[in-house]
């Protein structure tokens, strides 16, 4: 019972719920306040052999339903038969009925349950949001099935979980790079998750479902920036510079990955600054770059750096003359060694 205020009474009065027929009554005037209301209580049952409540197995009803399965997970599991347990059937047509069941049972279904597990843990882990959760597990689903893919146990369903959730990502343009996806999946290396990457791609296009940007880079530009410099404690003059060159840094051609050209745009709008010179090492660990890759990267990106940095933050003749001498520099070092 708790108290409410009647729209025929006008005051406060106690409720009274009939659970029966899922009512709210005023105990005043017997007004229907309510009608046919949903109990989010839990729903326990007992499954005893017999009534005199010795063998008392108190259960929930099941778990809900999951579209993604093609049962829906309403499928019936006839479990095996106790030793002490007192029932109707013998043992013996319970172990029939039991391995009859198994022979007949969808075992991918269960590798599927496993992999959303799975998958669910590697969200977790990278603190994803839920979409990108039930993304991931709708692409696996697509496994359940299929005539030229089929799940496989161990390392291989663990690399197409954190495939999934590569390309989730990607189709939702949050960006995680392949690095970090690896660092929490369980015994997979980067060549394991982009071979199954390439399998997720092939079958979402055989059906005809288009994954945006499949050429495209897994990181996004506007996040990846933020979050980087966030780590380096680059301002915020610098950051809006280096999204801008970034950005145009996709009109040229220059033939590195999108992660490298963000780790060299770094390192050279960083050393124009005066005030936010970060050392190639620190853009290393924060990038995930191997350190002769931004500077390679930093050359190649040199016969075109005075378009790609934006001119309200340094003129074309600064820019090319601090590159110059920064990559003369690195010769120096290299011919010395």
């Amino acid at each position: 019972m708790e108290e409410e205020t009647c729209l025929d009474c006008k005051r406060a009065t106690i409720m009274v719920i009939d659970h029966s027929s899922g009512d709210t009554i005023c105990s005043e005037c017997g007004l229907v306040l309510e009608a046919h209301i949903i109990d989010f209580f839990e729903e326990w049952r007992t499954f005893a052999s017999d009534d005199n409540g010795s063998d008392r197995d108190p259960n929930r009803v099941g778990a809900p339903t999951n579209p993604l399965l093609k049962s829906g997970d309403l499928a019936t599991v006839i479990g095996k038969p106790k030793e002490n347990a007192s029932s109707f059937v013998s043992k013996d047509d319970i172990s029939t009925l039991y391995r009859a069941q198994n022979q007949v049972k969808n075992h991918e279904e269960d590798l599927i349950r496993k992999a959303f597990s799975e998958t669910q843990r590697i969200t977790e882990a990278l603190d994803l949001d839920i979409k990108i959760k039930s993304r991931a597990c709708e692409i696996i689903s697509r496994f359940d099935g299929h005539a030229n893919t089929k799940l496989r146990r161990g390392k291989k369903l663990n690399a197409l979980c954190a495939a999934s959730v590569s390309t989730a990502c990607r189709e939702l343009n949050l960006s995680r790079t392949l690095k970090e996806i690896s660092m929490v999946a369980i015994g997979v290396s980067l060549k394991d998750i982009r071979k199954q990457s390439m399998v997720i791609k092939h079958l979402l296009e055989s059906e005809q479902a288009s994954v945006s940007g499949a050429n495209a880079s897994i990181i996004n530009t506007g996040e990846v920036v933020r979050r980087f410099c966030s780590k380096l404690d680059i301002g915020q003059r610098e950051i809006k510079a280096i999204r801008e060159a970034v950005e145009k840094s996709a009109n040229f051609v220059i033939r590195r990955n999108p992660k490298s050209i963000l780790a060299a745009v770094i390192f050279i709008i960083s050393h124009i600054s005066q005030t936010n010179k970060r050392p190639i090492r620190e853009i290393a660990i924060v990038s995930e770059v191997v350190e002769n890759t931004i500077k390679n990267s930093v050359k190649d990106i040199f016969p075109c750096a005075s378009k790609i940095i934006p001119n309200w933050y340094a003129r074309e003749e600064d820019v090319i003359k601090k590159l110059r001498d920064i990559i003369a520099s690195w010769d120096s070092v290299k011919l010395s060694a």
